[in-house]
C-alpha cells in the first residue's frame, strides 16, 4: 500500500493498493469484503494523518464507529491490478460525519464509489460524542462530488430465517464486538457460488444498528425485493435487528 501526497495538508487523500493473488475471490476479482476492509483502512489512515484517528481518540476513550455504508461498482479490480482509493469528508453535523470514497485504476479508470456515515462514541458509556466540537472537520470538508445515491434507511423484513450462525472468536475485533466487515461477509455468504459466477454486485448497502458480541447467535433473513435485488437482516437471539443490508446484482458481461 502506497500513500500519495502529504496527508496532513490534504482534504482529499489517496492510497494505492495492489490486488494480491491470496485475496481474490473465485472470479479472480477483489471481493467486496476486502474492498470494505480497504475502505476502513483508508478512512483510518486519513483520520490518523489529521491526528484524530484511533491512536488519538482512544486516549479519551473514544473511537470512530461506522454507521452506514453504500458501495456502488461498475467493475472490480482483478488479480494483479493496482488501484487507488481516494477519500474525503463531504459534511457533518452534531452526531454524524459523511465520508466518501472513489476507486480508480492507475490509468484513471473509475471502478466505483462509496458513501459512509460515521460517529464517534465513548467506549465506556457507548454514547455518541458531539462532532461540532471537532473543529478540524469544518476546515477540511471537500466539495468533490460523489455521483452515487446516498445511503437509504433500510426497512425491516419478516419471514423465516435463512440460516443461523454463532458468533465466533474470528468475528470479534479490537472493541470486542463483531467486526464491521464480518457482517458483510455473512450476508454475502447467503448467496451461492453460481450466483456470483453469473452476476456481480452492482450496489451494496448496510445499516449498522446495534452491537453483537461473542457468544451470541445470528439469524439471517433474506427477501427478494425485485429481480436481483435482495434485502437482508441479521438479528440476534431476541429477534432484534443487529444490521440490515441490501444487495443489487447485475449479469456479468
Amino acid at each position: 500500500m502506497e500513500r500519495i501526497g502529504k496527508m496532513e495538508l490534504q482534504k482529499i487523500a489517496s492510497y494505492t493498493y495492489a490486488v494480491e493473488p491470496a485475496e481474490v475471490n473465485a472470479q479472480g476479482e477483489l471481493p467486496l469484503t476486502v474492498l470494505a476492509q480497504r475502505i476502513l483502512e483508508t478512512a483510518t489512515f486519513h483520520a490518523e494523518s489529521w491526528a484524530v484517528g484511533y491512536s488519538t481518540l482512544i486516549q479519551n476513550n473514544q473511537a470512530w464507529v461506522l454507521a452506514r455504508l453504500a458501495i456502488e461498482m461498475q467493475a472490480y479490480p482483478r488479480i494483479g491490478d493496482t488501484y487507488v482509493i481516494s477519500t474525503w469528508i463531504e459534511g457533518y453535523n452534531k452526531h454524524f460525519s459523511a465520508r466518501n470514497f472513489e476507486f480508480a485504476g492507475k490509468d484513471g479508470r473509475i471502478y466505483g464509489y462509496a458513501r459512509s456515515i460515521w460517529s464517534v462514541i465513548d467506549m465506556q458509556t457507548r454514547t455518541s460524542a458531539d462532532l461540532t466540537t471537532f473543529e478540524y472537520l469544518a476546515e477540511r470538508i471537500s466539495d468533490k462530488k460523489c455521483p452515487i445515491e446516498r445511503q437509504s434507511k433500510l426497512k425491516p423484513i419478516q419471514g423465516e430465517p435463512l440460516l443461523a450462525y454463532p458468533v465466533r472468536y474470528s468475528d470479534i475485533d479490537l472493541n470486542r464486538h463483531v467486526n464491521s466487515v464480518k457482517y458483510i461477509e455473512h450476508m454475502l455468504d447467503s448467496f451461492t457460488l453460481q450466483q456470483y459466477d453469473e452476476k456481480y454486485i452492482k450496489r451494496f448497502e448496510i445499516n449498522y444498528i446495534s452491537e453483537a458480541r461473542y457468544g451470541m447467535d445470528f439469524k439471517i433473513y433474506r427477501n427478494e425485493l425485485d429481480a436481483d435485488i435482495f434485502a437482508i437482516d441479521i438479528k440476534n437471539n431476541e429477534d432484534e435487528a443487529v444490521c440490515r443490508g441490501k444487495v443489487t446484482f447485475i449479469p456479468r458481461r
